[in-house]
């Protein structure tokens, strides 16, 4: 009985192993990013990149520098999405090789979610958020994503106003939606036209 169970698990091990081969590859294996340098309003240049492990502490630092000292995506979560989460996408701005701003989204079914965004307050209202938002748009497009959503916080007007900008619908508020302070979420999308 031992013997067949062991002649069981390895048969078992063979197919994990030959589908590891052929397992999808990463949201991050899959887009190009192209134009690697943002321009800002002030015509400051900023580089683009993919974010990878080795980022996780400048995301901490943005956070807690755009969010009163609060991390709501920890160093954990922030593993796991990018090291594990095939279908994440998290893309890190830098100034002079300074981390200033971050967005993470997800494509799931043919939708992007934009699951976080933050831009150090002193690199505000130059329009980095907005450019990060249109590579997420422009790589969604690529993807064939049929539209990008997210949640902002109900007092976050100056948030809003940015997605109304770039096209997005408010759809419906979810109550309570935030731990912590359970403020509400405003839920907006944008429809894609596929390519």
């Amino acid at each position: 009985m031992l013997r067949r169970f062991k002649e069981w698990l390895k048969t078992q091990q063979s197919v994990l192993n030959v589908m590891d081969a052929i397992q999808e590859p990463s949201l991050a294996e899959k887009v190009r990013l192209s134009d690697l340098t943002i321009v800002l309003n002030n015509k400051q240049l900023v580089e683009l990149s993919m974010a990878v492990e080795d980022d996780i502490s400048d995301i901490l630092r943005i956070q807690k520098l755009s969010y009163n000292g609060t991390t709501p995506w920890g160093e954990g979560a922030l593993r796991r999405e990018l090291t594990h989460n095939k279908r994440a996408l998290y893309l890190i701005a830098r100034d002079k090789k300074q981390a200033v701003a971050f967005i993470g989204t997800w494509f799931v079914d043919g939708e992007s979610h934009i699951t976080n965004i933050a831009v150090v307050p002193e690199k505000r209202r130059n329009g980095l958020a907005y450019a990060l938002i249109k590579k997420v748009i422009y790589l969604a497009e690529q993807q064939n994503m049929n539209k990008i959503s997210l949640e902002v916080r109900a007092s976050n007007k100056q948030a809003q106003n940015l997605y109304l900008k770039l096209g997005f619908k408010e759809l419906r508020v979810k109550k309570g939606y935030y731990a912590g302070d359970h403020e509400d979420a405003l839920e907006m999308n944008l429809p894609l036209l596929r390519m």
